[in-house]
């Protein structure tokens, strides 16, 4: 029986739109700020496979390059993608230890469908 993947998002946008991810091979959660990320990411049962996340979730929110940081402190060891529109935003995060970055945010759902068919492929 195939894997699924466990996908979270952290992004404002998304959640407020109410997006809804039905794709095969991922479970995924959207939550809209990062301030809980690392009990999310960490706490109990399994943690997810991989993280996108959002820079900017709103004033008075933790920014994306300091969940990031707060993750890995925590030795969460998963994927992080950066999916901030703004390249300096992304590069933020990278620096603070994103795996990667999405160049642009709108490509978020066809990215998921590309990670799936790479996931079930292997």
């Amino acid at each position: 029986m195939p894997s699924v993947l466990k996908v979270v998002i952290f992004d404002d946008v998304v959640a407020a739109r109410g997006e809804v991810f039905h794709i095969p091979g991922l479970a995924v959660e959207v939550h809209p700020h990062a301030d809980d990320s690392v009990a999310i990411c960490t706490g109990e049962g399994d943690g997810p496979d991989v993280v996108f996340m959002d820079y900017e979730m709103g004033r008075g929110r933790k920014s994306g390059s300091e969940a990031i940081e707060a993750l890995r402190a925590a030795s969460y060891g998963g994927r992080i993608i950066a999916i901030s529109s703004d390249p300096v935003a992304n590069q933020r995060m990278r620096d603070a230890g994103a795996n990667d970055a999405l160049q642009k945010k709108a490509h978020l759902r066809s990215f998921l469908v590309h990670l799936a068919s790479q996931e079930g492929g292997s």
